[in-house]
């Protein structure tokens, strides 16, 4: 390793040589002493290398080693630590010339991007200062970082004490790496500086109340950047006022009543006072002047003030009175009785006001009284007098109530007697019916009537009174054809005046018309030489007279009038129906036509005798009819199962073969069809086959 000499660069000296340079100020570190000793294997003496490894040795903390081998003549330095070597200085790096020269020196401050300040020992010269400006041509090739120089703050500056106008603080000044620096205070309020204000002690005033408060720090030290830390601002509070006597509170402790509060006694004098009121511990809204006057609500609660005194530059301080005793309800009056409204009369309904009074907003409860008694369940607004009632007078009772205030009650002053009820009809009774005819049931609808009564009623029949007529209902007779019907009603209610109405008249009662519930029908069997008989029925009015008609498919038999007939040969192979006619007194003469009957039939008999061969059978068939010539027709024969032979039968006869039978006992079954004049028959045999 050989020093080299110092750069050509564009610079001007601040000092030369390690007294002079003293003497103004700029250190050289003890070098002068030193540079006999070889600090990172470099040459002893007045070089440049030796004094800037002795720097970083003593000054930036680094170990006498050189970090790298290749750090030796000044001009390779930048090229070894190329990882670490940039173009912005920093106080405490090395400033590098190995491009345009052959040496290194301490940079010891940072005027701007473009000046710095740098120390140097030269080869074969002097020890110096010199400063360095970027527009010259001897600006460093580059600047290595091997340890910058920098005081770090470990923990920031806090303010101790209760920050409000009128408290003592002291800063703490925080921690710092390394230690033994110097410390400057400056206080701010709001980030700017207060004036004068650089101890490290300080008491707030009335300026700085709600400003940001902080305390700044800056700590120096040689041949270290300085460094500010600032502590969390604390926004500076009131100060406090102190009372000495409590808010107390006069006035009567009542519901309507009005309190007032005195402010008590503070310290120091010259406050403002608000005022709050409290009901039972909770702040009224809007109650914030000196008087206070308790409402409804409030009754049975306590009362107290909060007198909050304010003072600039201090905290608002609050005090508290005593409370009241609980607050009584507040007085009612009636300042005009009530009075009752209508007439008393029994279903008339009387109405109470309730008077004026002392107070709005009240609720009222009504109790009325007959002959100075109370009616139970009488507790309305309205009363409506009851039989019982006729004769005697009526009060009523108003109770006012609101809550916070004492009940009260007042009385109204008596009606007259107490008058029957009268009835009032809405509308008219009237006679309703299907029919204004005899035997047609009217009914009366005895109207509308206010109140409801008990109804009585009395037909009329052209004004004269029908006897015994006094229901609801009437059915006319025989004796009201050709007349008009109307009901008079009468009503009753106790503690009413009894009342009667009038129906307008019915149209004139016609005829009436005969009824037939249920028709009369033919009974019996429609059989040759058996009587059938008409059965009447159901009819109204139920003693009708009935005369009978008997027809033959709608053709009438002549004599054939009694209520039974007897079927004869005629008849056969038709149908009958019989007409009765039902009369009465009143009604109209009403005729009615039976369902027709079956078919009129002698009845039929089939016989058959059998001869038997071989695997074979011969049936001679006979069919008879009682009463009339042996009748025409077929028969049909089944027989072992579902087989079947159809025999032709002529004035009563028929024969039948069956072969291929085997041998043995079988059921024949012989069935005749019928005529239109004869029935159907049937007849069993057993034959046995050999």
């Amino acid at each position: 390793m050989v020093p080299t000499s110092s750069a050509q660069a564009s610079s001007s000296l601040l000092c030369t040589g390690y007294t002079s340079c003293s003497d103004k100020g700029y250190s050289h570190s003890g070098y002068a002493t030193h540079k006999s000793t070889s600090y990172w294997r470099m040459y002893t003496g007045t070089n440049c290398t030796n004094y800037v490894a002795y720097r970083l040795v003593t000054t930036n903390g680094m170990p006498n080693v050189r970090p790298k081998s290749g750090v030796g003549n000044a001009e390779d330095w930048g090229f070894a630590m190329a990882s670490i070597t940039n173009s912005t200085p920093s106080q405490g790096s090395v400033a590098w010339w190995g491009k345009t020269g052959h040496h290194v020196a301490y940079v010891e401050k940072i005027v701007s991007s473009s000046e710095i300040w740098v120390s140097e020992s030269n080869w074969s010269g002097a020890f110096d200062w010199r400063k360095i400006t970027k527009s010259g041509s001897g600006w460093p090739d580059g600047f290595i970082h091997f340890s910058d120089l920098k005081i770090v703050n470990n923990e920031k500056p806090t303010i101790r004490g209760t920050v409000k106008v009128g408290a003592a603080l002291t800063a703490w000044g925080g921690d710092w790496t390394p230690k033994g620096n110097t410390y400057v205070y400056r206080w701010l309020a709001n980030g700017s500086a207060i004036s004068g204000a650089t101890g490290k002690t300080f008491m707030p005033t009335a300026a700085q109340l709600g400003k940001k408060l902080s305390v700044q720090v800056t700590a120096t030290r040689t041949s270290y950047p300085t460094l500010k830390a600032t502590s969390v601002s604390a926004t500076v509070a009131p100060g406090t006022l102190t009372s000495s006597e409590p808010p107390a509170i006069t006035g009567t402790a009542r519901v309507d009543s009005t309190l007032t509060a005195s402010t008590g006694t503070w310290s120091p004098t010259g406050a403002t006072y608000a005022y709050q009121w409290l009901v039972d511990g909770t702040p009224v809204p809007g109650a914030t002047g000196r008087t206070f006057t308790p409402g409804p609500s409030d009754v049975d609660r306590r009362v107290t003030v909060k007198v909050t005194a304010t003072k600039a530059g201090y905290d608002a301080v609050t005090s508290i009175s005593d409370p009241t005793a609980q607050l009584a309800p507040g007085l009612l009056s009636a300042t005009t009785k009530p009075a009752i409204s209508g007439s008393p009369k029994v279903g008339s309904t009387l109405t109470a006001r309730p008077g004026t009074w002392s107070k709005p907003d009240l609720t009222y409860a009504y109790q009325w009284f007959v002959d100075g008694k109370a009616v139970s369940g009488a507790d309305h607004e309205t009363f409506v007098p009851r039989p019982a009632d006729v004769d005697l007078q009526v009060t009523v009772h108003v109770t006012a109530s609101r809550h916070g205030y004492a009940t009260t009650t007042a009385i109204s002053g008596q009606t007259g007697k107490v008058a029957r009820g009268t009835f009032t009809i809405k509308s008219p009774p009237t006679v309703t019916g299907s029919r204004m005819r005899v035997g047609a049931r009217l009914t009366a609808t005895p109207g509308t009537w206010s109140p409801t009564g008990t109804y009585t009623y009395q037909w009329y029949a052209d004004g004269k009174a029908i006897a015994g007529a006094t229901e609801r209902t009437f059915t006319p007779t025989k004796h009201e054809r050709s007349h008009r019907l109307r009901v008079r009603v009468t009503a009753r209610r106790d503690g009413y005046a009894t009342t009667w109405a009038l129906s307008p008249n019915t149209p004139e009662i016609g005829y009436g018309h005969i009824g037939v519930a249920k028709p009369p029908v033919i009974t019996g069997s429609v059989r040759l030489g058996k009587t059938v008989s008409v059965a009447p029925g159901e009819h109204t009015p139920s003693g009708a007279a009935m005369r009978y008609l008997w027809l033959r498919d709608g053709k009438v038999i002549t004599g054939a009038t009694g209520r039974s007939h007897r079927v004869n040969t005629g008849d056969l192979g038709h149908r009958l129906t019989a007409r009765v006619t039902l009369s009465a007194a009143g009604y109209t003469t009403r005729t009615v036509t039976t369902a027709q009957t079956g078919w009129a039939k002698a009845t039929s008999s089939v016989r058959a005798s059998a001869t038997t061969g071989s695997h074979k059978v011969t049936f001679t068939i006979r069919v008879a009819a009682a009463g009339v010539h042996a009748p025409d027709g077929s028969v049909q024969v089944r027989f072992a199962g579902d087989h079947h032979r159809t025999v032709k039968i002529v004035d009563g006869r028929g024969s039948l073969l069956l072969t291929g039978q085997a041998p043995g006992a079988h059921a024949y079954v012989f069935t005749f069809g019928g005529t239109s004049t004869v029935t159907s028959s049937t007849y069993r045999k057993t034959v046995t086959i050999g």
